[in-house]
């Protein structure tokens, strides 16, 4: 069977003791071509003391630590470094089953027309116990389906609710990916910036939907959303409009349920009136 390279990168962030944990998970994976991508954006020096071992004893981990805080840019180095066919993104503070990339990868070597594949992912917290899923994480089929990738698209769009995956859930083929990475039309996403490259992967081809746990969301307070602030929650409104371009949301009932879900998601909040007058005036057009 063939090996194609797979680049697992990962945008680190003054977490040493849960990259750590990542880390390993990937040195632990079954498929036997992998390199690792570090990019550092911590503001101190901890990532870098726990990694030097790492460093010394595994050729195929690179390492490199920002002069600068880069925030969303180092999301594109870490991208830019990748000298895989196939791309999964880690979060630090996520983890990967040891079967997860030899599972996906599989679906593009027998299928054609695959731009992405994803499954189910366990929700964990702090201390890596599995916990409840969150709305977001709920499994969405119980057995393993090759979907249409704007159908797929469409059921995140019309709940507000990213049911693709976080980005250490997802493995994709670096060169079907022609924005950079949250880069939707133009416009770079932060809180959302993994479901705008989905989106851009799916209105290109067909997605997989595993339903085993072939990674682990940690949910902690000081995760990066939670850092992002309230406000950002309007990049979901902003992306429900333009993913329309691409033939997502085609049909005039999908597209004013997308709408309405966004706005009962943010009723009630001063900070998104202008939203929610926003989408009055779509839905009048729409009649």
């Amino acid at each position: 069977m063939d090996h194609p390279l797979v680049s697992i990168v990962i945008p680190a962030y003054n977490r040493p003791d849960t990259l750590k944990i990542a880390i390993d998970s990937v040195l632990e994976q079954t498929y036997p071509n992998i390199e690792i991508i570090i990019c550092d954006d911590s503001s101190d020096d901890r990532v870098q003391e726990m990694l030097a071992p790492y460093l010394q004893k595994y050729p195929q981990i690179q390492y490199h630590k920002n002069e600068r805080n880069l925030f969303l840019e180092n999301w594109h180095k870490c991208f830019d470094l990748a000298s895989g066919e196939y791309i999964n993104y880690l979060m630090d503070d996520d983890v990967f089953h040891k079967e997860k990339i030899a599972k996906m990868i599989y679906f593009f070597n027998e299928f054609e027309n695959i731009t992405l594949v994803t499954s189910y992912r366990q929700t964990i917290d702090e201390t890596g116990q599995s916990i409840p899923p969150i709305a977001a994480t709920t499994k969405l089929y119980e057995e393993t389906r090759i979907v249409d990738g704007k159908m797929l698209g469409n059921i995140s769009l019309t709940r507000c609710l990213n049911f693709i995956g976080e980005p250490t859930t997802v493995l994709f083929r670096k060169k079907d990916l022609l924005e950079r990475f949250g880069v939707y039309k133009g416009k770079q996403y932060s809180l959302i910036n993994d479901l705008a490259a989905w989106l851009s992967l799916l209105s290109k081809g067909k997605a997989v939907y595993i339903p085993e746990a072939l990674s682990y969301f940690r949910r902690h307070p000081n995760q990066n959303n939670n850092t992002l602030g309230l406000k950002a929650f309007s990049e979901w409104l902003d992306i429900i409009i333009a993913s329309r371009e691409d033939g997502f949301l085609d049909t005039t009932e999908l597209y004013k349920t997308a709408l309405q879900s966004y706005g009962e998601r943010v009723k009630g909040y001063k900070q998104f009136e202008e939203d929610s007058k926003r989408i009055k005036k779509i839905l009048k057009t729409l009649k």
